[in-house]
């Protein structure tokens, strides 16, 4: 079942934000992960060449056309459209990493990476999701609902409008970290997936509308450093 009703909560929180910007300044330097994630085997490469390296969806009600298209993946959602692709083989620690570039001009709006969503396709599993106006947020979709893990927050990290941002998640174990364009930006730790599929996901506010290309798509085996 897909989600039609329930997409990520887009409304600044601009109180929280200032707080956390605020701590951020306080402690006097760049924020660095509690763990060191180790790259191990390279387990997919999809450059989006052919429309059977990644599901494609559409559906005019729900506002959204995902689908391969020359030579990448354009995912396309418009007034309160949100929805989520997946590939077709299950992980359970990896470290992924996507170039998404937003081509639409509306900045508020949602994309990036799942890790450990569900086989049944039903929304479940974690969402790491930045915007075109420079913000970031990590997120557990499950039963229809998509709340928070880390709210919108605030990064210099995220280069914004129409750019290409290199997005890259972690999924270790408990841990779950994203960095954007090389730099760290958040980490958090959750128990309730351990295992699932690689997703794409994008979503907009209502009456906007998002056009995001991703290509140049790895995975790759993770673990904790240290760890044999």
């Amino acid at each position: 079942m897909r989600i039609d009703s329930k997409i990520p909560e887009l409304t600044r929180l601009l109180g929280v934000c200032a707080l956390a910007m605020l701590a951020l300044l306080l402690a006097g330097c760049a924020a660095r992960p509690s763990l060191t994630i180790a790259q191990g085997e390279l387990l997919d490469a999809v450059d989006f060449d052919a429309s059977y390296e990644w599901e494609n969806y559409a559906n005019v009600e729900q506002g959204v056309n995902f689908r391969v298209e020359d030579g990448a993946y354009r995912a396309e959602a418009r007034d309160r459209g949100f929805t989520w692709v997946l590939n077709s083989t299950a992980h359970t620690d990896v470290v992924i990493q996507v170039d998404a570039q937003q081509v639409s001009t509306f900045r508020n709006n949602a994309y990036g990476l799942m890790c450990r969503a569900a086989p049944t396709n039903n929304g479940d599993g974690y969402y790491f999701l930045i915007s075109g106006d420079g913000y970031y947020t990590i997120r557990r979709g499950a039963t229809d609902e998509v709340p928070p893990l880390i709210p919108w927050t605030r990064t210099d990290a995220v280069q914004q409008d129409q750019a290409i941002n290199r997005i890259r998640i972690a999924c270790v174990g408990e841990y779950l970290s994203l960095t954007v364009n090389g730099q760290f930006v958040a980490e958090t730790t959750d128990d309730r997936y351990h295992r699932g599929f690689a997703g794409l996901s994008a979503a907009v506010v209502a009456d906007g509308d998002a056009d995001i290309r991703f290509d140049e798509l790895r995975i790759w085996e993770g673990r904790a450093a240290g760890d044999s």
